[in-house]
């Protein structure tokens, strides 16, 4: 009789595997609609600096009103990085992501169609509302559909895809820009965010317990048990404990650092100054001058994938970030004070180069987030190191754009201010300093040797 209950009531390993198989087959189909999400974030994160200076002939607006604007999506996306991080372990990232799309598509559209400055700001405050949300919770679905082993992995590959849609609007963008104007454009990636939006409504779901699936934490437990996993006994934490362990845990303020001066001032100059720094200093045309944008993010792609798979052989993190760090700060060196802050035409390819690949770091950098806390607060960790990287951008965007206002001489351009080389030196030089934090960050990095030190 016994053995008659225990038949009825035991899981058989056959139907756990068979379970499992589709758990791993549906985690890559929510993760890849996810993506879609995730590219068209970066496609806005790099939308605007391809069109500045016909928004500023447009508009008739200065140059620091112009870091505002551009500024603006930063502000908001730091801001909004720790409560993406606190709706992707309470709301869920279905919901958080669906809507951020809705957002961001009507603001891409108000953005295309103001006619004025007001709602300018208007239309990037909404895109950057919605767009903020969407990588923290992307991370969670693949904290939640995969399994922990495999998070390296799944960071990496989260980076390398982002990528595609940062290069979709450096010189294609300048393309779409020249052929049917600005406005257009910004309503074309309006209406394209409105449908992902409503794709991920549709397919998205939390973790596989949605779908009446076992979760990938629970699948030795219930493999060992031959029954139900007993509940983390930590599931119930409410916000401010999982604050205080978050904020308790010292091993999270070093990526912090490394976010800042890796990605932050990257984006001040691909996201921000480096296509006007190119037409006016260089006398580049728009689309020449996305190219050398274009060619930063193409060299990213090699360094998101070797740094993680460099990482993962020698089972060590910190010696990565040392190299990275210093990979980086070489080109900015060159970028600031050769020639008076414009190296030689020949020179800028292998400084773009530079930047991108030693940037490439920052695919592990989420890793190294992950493996320092426990995954009730995994969320909240990520949007903390990724507010880092957007506070920094935004700062200083807006500082360099001050910068040029005050050492303007008057030149003018097709309605847009024309700044002089100096200029550029000087507001390069500020953004240099935060480079610096990149290399207190990589010293401070606790090693973790690849795995979870958290004990979750």
């Amino acid at each position: 009789m016994s053995n008659i209950m225990s038949e009825k009531t035991v899981q058989p390993p056959s139907d756990l595997a068979e379970k499992i198989g589709r758990v791993k087959r549906l985690a890559w189909i929510m993760w890849s609609v996810a993506m879609i999400a995730q590219i068209f974030n970066m496609f806005h994160r790099i939308a605007v600096p391809a069109a500045i200076d016909r928004i500023m002939a447009d508009m008739k607006i200065t140059g620091a009103v112009a870091g505002n604007i551009m500024a603006m999506y930063f502000y908001i996306y730091a801001i909004m990085q720790f409560p993406s991080g606190v709706l992707a372990d309470f709301l869920g990232a279905r919901k958080t992501i669906s809507f951020g799309c809705l957002v961001a598509g009507l603001g891409s559209l108000l953005f295309g169609l103001a006619p004025s400055v007001s709602l300018i700001y208007a239309g990037r405050f909404l895109v950057a509302l919605g767009v903020s949300v969407i990588f923290v919770n992307v991370f969670k679905i693949g904290i939640e559909w995969f399994e922990d082993r495999r998070f390296a992995l799944i960071a990496s590959l989260q980076t390398i895809i982002s990528t595609v849609g940062a290069l979709v609007a450096t010189t294609p963008l300048a393309f779409l820009v020249n052929l049917t104007g600005w406005r257009m454009s910004f309503e074309i990636v309006g209406i394209v965010s409105l449908v992902i939006g409503l794709a991920c409504w549709l397919i998205i779901r939390n973790n596989p317990a949605d779908k009446g699936l076992p979760r990938p934490q629970d699948w030795t437990k219930i493999s060992s048990s031959q029954g139900a996993p007993r509940p983390s006994a930590d599931a119930g934490l409410n916000f401010r404990k999982r604050l205080r362990i978050l904020l308790d845990n010292k091993h999270i303020w070093p990526p912090f650092l490394l976010a800042m001066g890796f990605y932050g001032t990257l984006l001040v100059f691909q996201g921000a100054w480096g296509i006007p720094y190119l037409m006016q200093v260089y006398s580049l045309s728009r689309p020449a001058a996305a190219n050398f944008i274009f060619i930063i993010l193409l060299s990213q792609i090699p360094g998101l994938a070797l740094f993680p798979y460099i990482s993962g052989k020698i089972r060590r993190r910190k010696p990565l970030a040392i190299v990275g760090a210093i990979g980086y700060t070489i080109p900015w060196i060159l970028l600031i004070f050769w020639n008076g802050g414009k190296p030689p035409a020949a020179a800028l390819y292998p400084i773009c180069v530079a930047m991108g690949f030693f940037n490439g770091f920052m695919s592990v950098l989420y890793t190294c987030t992950r493996e320092v806390v426990s995954r009730n607060v995994s969320g909240m960790a990520l949007g903390v190191v990724n507010m880092s990287s957007f506070l920094s951008a935004a700062v200083f965007q807006i500082l360099m754009g001050i910068i040029l206002d005050l050492k303007w001489e008057g030149g003018m351009a097709k309605g847009a201010r024309v700044f002089s080389q100096s200029a550029f030196q000087l507001g390069f030089m500020l953004v240099g300093v935060a480079v610096l934090t990149s290399l207190l960050g990589a010293f401070l990095l606790k090693e973790t040797h690849c795995r979870n030190i958290s004990g979750d």
